[in-house]
């Protein structure tokens, strides 16, 4: 039987960036209910529409020569990798969920696919470009980017561009701290069986929003800790130039719409130095 102070130190607020001790992302329940908001085409919940991917795929191609090599990471079922080689360029997609994986080799035959965790990939000057679509950067922890910006660093070939898109400050203006809850007596996204899920989100001033879920059943409780930071140009440059990349480019997102400087989203696009 669940212990009310069980239940009441999952629900204690995670200290910036703590992390989830648990890799859930590969649970096979988990995995099937990502699968599967991946390819619903009318939502934005784990990609964007179909529409908004083939601008993207128009946009990141035309950066490029034809037959350019290109690595996109946290893949998930190929669909960018997908319309990236539809356009001629030589991609490889990689990730670390199984399901995905499965699903893009099946769907997408022009495209060779690694099933890694990009946080270990080890290549070395073999690519034109390395894209992370989707604000995935962002759901790194510092330390994280870090290790990520050396390993990018090594696969790209000298001029060799980085691209990927995040979040900055202005997605948290305005917002509070709030929580909620709902009721899954048949199952649901975090699980098969039934449960309770109760939701909170933190606001951590210009740094990030963190997102802890936890999952109720009848006789356990675990939680599951999400975050999304937030960056500014000056900030990803400063990140990024001790790894010797410097600015190709800044946008309001993946498929190339102009700098505002007024937008919750920005797509940076970085370049190796020769």
């Amino acid at each position: 039987m669940i212990q009310f102070t069980d239940l009441q130190a999952h629900l204690k607020k995670p200290a910036l960036y703590e992390r989830t001790a648990e890799k859930f992302w590969n649970d096979p329940h988990i995995a099937a209910q990502m699968l599967a908001a991946h390819l619903d085409p009318y939502t934005d919940a784990a990609s964007r529409k179909p529409e908004f991917i083939g601008r993207c795929a128009d946009w990141v191609a035309a950066l490029l020569p034809e037959g350019a090599s290109l690595l996109d990471i946290g893949s998930g079922p190929g669909l960018y990798t997908k319309q990236f080689a539809k356009r001629g360029l030589r991609v490889t997609g990689l990730d670390f969920s199984e399901s995905s994986v499965a699903y893009a080799r099946e769907h997408d035959p022009d495209s060779e696919y690694i099933l890694q965790d990009y946080l270990s990939m080890d290549f070395k000057a073999a690519f034109d470009m390395i894209t992370l679509i989707y604000y995935d950067y962002g759901a790194l922890i510092p330390d994280e980017r870090a290790n990520l910006l050396r390993r990018i660093h090594k696969a790209l070939k000298p001029g060799g561009l980085f691209l990927f898109d995040i979040y900055t400050p202005l997605r948290g203006k305005g917002k509070n701290d709030r929580a909620s809850w709902d009721n899954h007596p048949n199952g649901g996204f975090w699980s098969a069986k039934p449960h309770i899920c109760l939701s909170t989100e933190y606001v951590c001033g210009e740094a990030a929003e963190g997102h802890r879920h936890v999952v109720v059943e009848e006789n356990s409780v675990r939680s599951y800790n999400l975050w999304d930071c937030y960056f500014t140009r000056q900030s990803i440059l400063g990140e990024a130039d001790p790894f010797g990349f410097s600015e190709y480019g800044f946008f309001n997102d993946a498929a190339g719409q102009p700098s505002s400087g007024n937008s919750e989203t920005l797509c940076a696009i970085l370049k190796k130095e020769s």
